[in-house]
């Protein structure tokens, strides 16, 4: 091959997430995440987009199927905590220097919420 061209990107475009209640799930993502919901159903992030599938397959619950980036950690954790959402505590992880929490989706999907 004489020149080089990536033809797969390194954007991630999409996350899916099976829900079996995709009306309870829409609330709980705009309300308690704040993620604003497009024209087309799907929930809009900063270059990708979160789709919610209406579904009996479920997501992996023993790991976060997906990170969200928060520049305060602590306020992250004490806004979620009063909206009533369900977080563990703040860890520190000394290899990575990051500091982050999960929260646990309306289906009991672990989201991470992390500082870098």
């Amino acid at each position: 091959m004489g020149t080089s061209t990536n033809v797969i990107t390194n954007r991630v475009t999409e996350i899916y997430v099976h829900v079996s209640d995709y009306e309870q799930a829409m609330v709980w993502y705009t309300d308690v995440l704040g993620i604003n919901k497009n024209t087309h159903g799907g929930l809009d992030m900063d270059g990708a987009r979160i789709l919610l599938i209406e579904s009996d397959k479920k997501n992996p619950t023993s790991h976060a199927v997906f990170s969200l980036f928060s520049p305060d950690i602590n306020a992250a954790h004490e806004s979620l905590q009063a909206k009533g959402a369900r977080v563990d505590e703040i860890y520190y992880c000394p290899y990575e220097k990051t500091t982050s929490f999960h929260v646990t989706d309306s289906e009991g999907y672990l989201i991470l919420i992390k500082d870098c």
